[in-house]
């Protein structure tokens, strides 16, 4: 009855503006002046229009009266009520009203929410492999809560799921309904048919060319005679894909062979990437203003995962050229080693400095998301064209250090991050009786944390500090060691490098101990691939931390524009300077590629 009441408030609706407009094809070019709701108190306005199509017109999203359109946006508000537990809801009545002279209609939807359905209880039936109040657990609803199918839904998967990880990938769960409308309470039966537990019988790589077989077995997770798990293949999947060696990556399990129920020959469909790459990159940013990168690698060195790669760049403060290799196991241990040797001469606000030499990091993951590091570094620095009072014996220096690292990973993605938290903390010592010049000691931590609020939004914050100190001969931090702050990234309302102790010419020191904050910065999709935000940035350079004052903390705020293309983010920032000093400017503008961090 209810349905055969809505099909004609639609009807109904139709013929009105049919009447007002002279034609539905007239109709079709009308703006949507206001979209209203009437008679909903559980869910507000807005997020009922989150569920429509048909929603006000403006400058930057257009948008015109359809009244097909408009019927499938109403019995998707209906879906969303009943899948929510309103099981009564209706649209009560609908008003479309078009004004011919300006070319625009008024839409006004009246909603019967009615009451919401409880769970009365719910049951297992059939488990023997486990108990049934862990199921209850899994199934993600219990007594009481409210009648949400799509809740249901997402709890049968959850026991699928946990059957599938411990091997019963043929389980089945055959939910079992009953609901009494008059008391609004459901009651939910959950039969399980377990069936076998199964096992990995044989594995079947499938279109390998280039790369070797056990280049590919060493990152799977399981092997011949394990349990056939679920999330197993699905680490395995992501174990091969982060090699970079393929495009695409699938692993399903099939019926054995021999027709033995009990055993599963698991298919691994891969699709190689190409191994030789030759990359040719052209950019702008603020600091090194144009630059380009050439770089060569071969990603896949005889089918072993191996690589390397040569890379030059040029920019107008900068050139020099990266040579590496890297093995992604050591002895066939899930240990990494990476190779890198370089040359580089730069220019920096208060020197110039050219730099050769090399660094050899060994690490692996820990769990899935943390990753453990050791490196090695040998650099030779010779600095000139030194504008601040400095020690002339230390215009060269030879820099030998180890450095620990430990980091962990949570975020959705590397370089566009829309949740997540992103955790690093490393220590390095530099010093002579590694053989090199230099005694000193470096503490470095960063934090991460990105919040999606919305569809189109992401609160995004920031902090990262540092501390270093010097010991044995070494009296002073060389120059290019220190800690600098102010630039594109953080701080966006100074000048690069420009925040922190300067001199009487007011060139930059350099500092030992750093505080960092991008406080907040709000993120938020304009228009298809444009994004604009806004910041707040605090931070500064201390000589020592105990020369550490909170009152010494400068700020700056500033928005932003984004645009996502296919070659990244380009974005630029202007930051205004909320203490601006003798000499300092009112504000500055940053263009530069990929998110500020």
């Amino acid at each position: 009855m209810r349905q055969k009441k809505l099909i004609l408030c639609v009807s109904i609706g139709l013929l009105v503006i049919v009447i007002q407009t002279g034609s539905v094809e007239a109709a079709k070019k009308f703006k949507v002046r206001s979209v209203e709701f009437a008679g909903n108190e559980v869910y507000s306005d807005k997020r009922l229009m989150r569920l429509i199509l048909t929603r006000p017109h403006h400058f930057y999203s257009r948008s015109y009266y359809y009244p097909e359109i408009l019927q499938g946006d109403m019995e998707n508000l209906l879906l969303f009520y009943r899948q929510s537990g309103f099981l009564e809801a209706a649209i009560s009545d609908f008003q479309v009203v078009a004004d011919s002279t300006a070319g625009t209609v008024n839409i006004r939807i009246e909603v019967f929410e009615g009451e919401l359905t409880h769970i009365e209880g719910i049951s297992i039936f059939g488990s023997k492999a486990f108990s049934d109040t862990l199921l209850l657990n899994k199934a993600l609803v219990q007594k009481g809560d409210p009648f949400r199918r799509g809740r249901i839904n997402d709890g049968i998967l959850s026991i699928l799921s946990f059957y599938a990880d411990h091997g019963y990938l043929d389980a089945q769960v055959h939910p079992d309904i009953r609901i009494n409308v008059e008391s609004h309470r459901a009651l939910i039966d959950l039969t399980i048919k377990e069936h076998f537990q199964s096992r990995v019988n044989d594995l079947r790589i499938e279109n390998l060319k280039k790369t070797e077989r056990k280049t590919v077995t060493r990152e799977l997770s399981f092997k011949k005679g394990d349990l056939a798990s679920r999330s197993d293949f699905l680490r395995s999947q992501r174990q091969l894909y982060l090699t970079g060696l393929f495009q695409s990556v699938f692993i399903h399990p099939v019926p054995a062979a021999d027709q033995d129920s009990m055993l599963k020959d698991v298919i691994i469909d891969l699709k190689e990437s190409e191994s030789v790459e030759l990359n040719l990159y052209l950019g702008y940013g603020s600091v090194e203003q144009g630059r380009t990168r050439i770089e060569f690698n071969n990603n896949n060195i005889a089918g072993t995962g191996r690589k390397t790669g040569i890379s030059t760049y040029l920019s107008f403060i900068s050139y020099g050229a990266v040579l590496s290799f890297s093995e992604p196991r050591i002895l066939g241990l899930r240990w990494k080693t990476d190779l890198n040797l370089l040359y580089e001469y730069r220019k920096e606000p208060a020197y110039d400095i050219e730099r050769t030499g090399g660094r050899l990091v060994v690490g692996r993951k820990i769990l899935n998301r943390s990753l453990f590091s050791l490196a090695y570094r040998y650099e030779k620095s010779n600095l000139s064209n030194v504008d601040v009072t400095y020690d002339r014996d230390k215009l060269q220096n030879d820099i030998r250090s180890l450095k620990l690292s430990l980091s962990y990973d949570t975020r959705s993605n590397m370089f566009n991050p829309n949740k997540g938290v992103y955790l690093e903390s490393s220590s390095e010592i530099a010093g002579s009786f590694l053989g090199g010049t230099e005694d000193f000691w470096k503490l470095l931590g960063r934090f991460k944390y990105f919040y999606p609020a919305g569809a189109s939004t992401v609160i995004a914050t920031s902090i990262e500090t540092g501390w270093m100190g010097v010991f044995g001969q070494s009296l002073s931090i060389p120059l290019n060691e220190r800690f600098y702050l102010g630039g594109p990234n953080v701080m966006r309302g100074f000048d690069y490098r420009m925040v922190g102790p300067l001199d009487k010419e007011k060139d930059p020191l350099g500092g030992k101990f750093l505080l960092a904050f991008n406080l907040i910065e709000i993120r938020r999709v304009i228009y298809r691939m444009l994004g604009g935000v806004i910041f707040v940035d605090a931070g500064n350079l201390w000589n020592r931390i105990d020369d550490f004052r909170t009152a010494d903390i400068r700020y700056n705020t500033g928005i932003g524009i984004r645009a996502n293309t296919p070659l990244g983010i380009v974005r630029c920032d202007y930051g205004v300077n909320l203490d601006r000093r003798d000499g300092e400017p009112a504000g500055r503008i940053y263009f530069s590629i990929g998110q500020a961090f």
